[in-house]
């Protein structure tokens, strides 16, 4: 898969060089508009710093508090250090 990874960031950068349209570069290579849209995402992303657009806070609270997850259906994922029920029920409404 690494691999694959690192050929279609090639052909991104090869694109970003080019001057050519995505469509233009696709049918050249042989590749889908969608297919290589999703690699430009997915290069975007690794250099903005392969985050998720989110910096890790840390925990606001010390001590042994529980801690609230909720995984939404998009895959995003929300930890908060805290035993509040209604902070739950709001967060689950957010999906």
């Amino acid at each position: 898969m690494k691999e694959r990874r690192e050929y279609m960031f090639t052909l991104v950068r090869q694109w970003r060089d080019s001057g050519l349209t995505r469509k233009e570069f696709c049918a050249q290579h042989g590749i889908t508009v969608a297919k290589f849209g999703y690699w430009i995402a997915r290069w975007k992303e690794e250099q903005s710093g392969g985050g998720s657009g989110f910096i890790p806070m840390g925990s606001l609270m010390t001590g042994n508090v529980p801690a609230i997850s909720v995984v939404y259906p998009n895959g995003v994922r929300v930890e908060v250090p805290s035993a509040d029920l209604g902070l739950l029920s709001r967060l689950i409404a957010l999906a």
